[in-house]
């Protein structure tokens, strides 16, 4: 029942918000996106040649990943639990000319996909989200095709049990214990547009992130720690080279924060025989 809660309340406050964030956020249909104000996949190199590749991304979203590397010439579906956030990438998918495949599902559940159908994997910032963390990862190991590579990134474990803190945020007056992780987090969104919504994500302590990948029958590629780059001044053609930012200046002490301490984690891994 809990879980079933908790994806119904994300779903719909997915649902609520998607204009707003589509609206509030400048996404990349040129490059692949990581974490805010950070470099995406033309400096970090960590998918290597995708065309001819089927690709899967778990939490599509509106669907700029995918419609990337579409255009970049590979094959690719795209997941994600909320119907809005689907009707973007639709819309957007069909603006750029490309097919993907976007389906409604969770990473949890991939069972809309045959074993061993695609080459690569990819996540951005959806195993926030995820409530079974070893049972996803069991299902992009699935679907995966023997050295088949699962690239993903989420919300930095360090950050999130010190960051808000540090910002002074009154929703989160102490440093987290992340000596008791792992945690279930509540907490609201909200937009310029006036736009909110309550959503429930998952913290959860690094080892555990990188234990039970391993365990699930991945050998651990590369781990990346990303903060915010220093845009001070930049022109928007200096912006072009980050696939994501935001439309409207950020919080100055948030900026000068998280310039300073990793916002994002970034892990690469390849699929092994059990």
């Amino acid at each position: 029942m809990q879980e079933r809660d908790t994806l119904e309340l994300n779903r719909q406050g997915w649902n609520t918000i998607s204009e707003s964030y589509q609206r509030e956020r400048r996404i990349s249909t040129d490059d692949v996106h990581y974490g805010p104000m950070a470099p995406g996949e033309r400096e970090l190199g960590l998918l290597g040649g995708v065309r001819g590749k089927q690709i899967l991304e778990v939490g599509c979203g509106g669907g700029q990943n995918a419609i990337v590397l579409t255009k970049w010439g590979a094959v690719c579906a795209g997941v994600d639990p909320s119907d809005a956030q689907l009707a973007h990438a639709r819309d957007l998918a069909r603006e750029h000319g490309v097919e993907v495949q976007f389906v409604n599902g969770t990473a949890e559940d991939l069972s809309a996909f045959t074993a061993e159908s695609f080459d690569l994997v990819l996540s951005s910032f959806a195993f926030d989200y995820v409530i079974d963390l070893q049972r996803a990862y069991q299902e992009v190991w699935r679907v995966l095709r023997p050295e088949g590579i699962f690239v993903f990134c989420q919300s930095h474990p360090w950050f999130q049990a010190t960051g808000w803190t540090l910002l002074g945020d009154q929703e989160a007056p102490e440093v987290g214990d992340y000596a008791a992780w792992p945690i279930v987090e509540d907490w609201e969104w909200a937009f310029e547009s006036g736009a909110s919504a309550s959503f429930r994500d998952h913290l959860r302590p690094l080892a555990q992130i990188l234990n039970q990948l391993i365990e699930a029958g991945f050998s651990l590629e590369r781990m990346v720690e990303q903060h915010y780059e220093d845009v001070t001044g930049a022109s928007p053609e200096d912006l072009e080279r980050l696939p994501y930012t935001y439309t409207n200046d950020p919080d100055p002490r948030e900026y000068q924060l998280m310039r300073k301490l990793p916002f994002t984690l970034l892990l690469k891994a390849r699929k092994q025989r059990r």
